[in-house]
């Protein structure tokens, strides 16, 4: 099975994540794209501090009609800091591939910087999402020393292990979780930002009010 990983905080989650995971789905003609909500995210602070449980259930309504979407509360279930390199772990013993991790070009050039970064190269592939005709570092100046053991093939570089780091362009959409939750605050409308079902669902949780 060819399947994508897209984490993060989804707080909340909103249409610009939905058509940036159908776009990277289709352009790496994957089978699935699952969603991964963070419990706590090591590099930055939860805003809100917004429970684990209710954005899995936002997520979950977000992509219920879209049957090559899943969501999966492997994150939130295991509380404390959400570390990518277990959810790859986790995601490559369960469904016994090797998955896509889906990050934008902004968190791919911090990628030094994440827990046990070194084994990351050999355990999954990356799918780099960034705006289109956009400059890109080179992967040395991203990857450092690991730049060495990939190769120019096809659609991007490939390493030994068969792993590659793919560069996707997606279509820009100006949407921010931070100012959807602005907007709430302000009592102003999320309509058309978000799916339906969410933005039914953050009003009467009352979720960022």
């Amino acid at each position: 099975m060819m399947l994508g990983i897209f984490g993060g905080t989804f707080n909340p989650i909103h249409i610009g994540h939905l058509r940036v995971a159908e776009e990277v789905l289709q352009y790496l003609e994957l089978d699935k794209v699952v969603f991964v909500p963070s419990y706590l995210p090591p590099h930055k602070d939860l805003a809100d501090n917004v429970r684990g449980d209710k954005r899995l259930e936002i997520v979950r309504l977000a992509i219920a009609e879209n049957p090559r979407f899943e969501v999966s509360p492997f994150e939130v279930d295991s509380r404390g800091n959400s570390y990518s390199i277990r959810t790859i772990e986790h995601i490559r013993e369960a469904c016994q591939t090797t998955p896509y991790f889906i990050l934008g070009q902004d968190a791919f050039n911090d990628i030094l910087t994440w827990f046990e970064k070194d084994r990351l190269f050999d355990l999954t592939h990356f799918a780099v999402m960034s705006r289109p005709h956009s400059l890109r570092p080179s992967l040395k100046d991203v990857i450092g020393p690991h730049a060495s053991r990939y190769r120019a093939a096809g659609r991007g570089y490939v390493n030994e292990c068969g792993n590659e780091i793919v560069f996707v362009d997606v279509t820009p959409l100006d949407i921010s979780s931070s100012r959807i939750r602005e907007l709430c605050r302000e009592g102003k409308s999320i309509q058309y930002l978000v799916p339906t079902a969410v933005e039914h669902y953050i009003k009467n949780e009352r979720m960022y009010e």
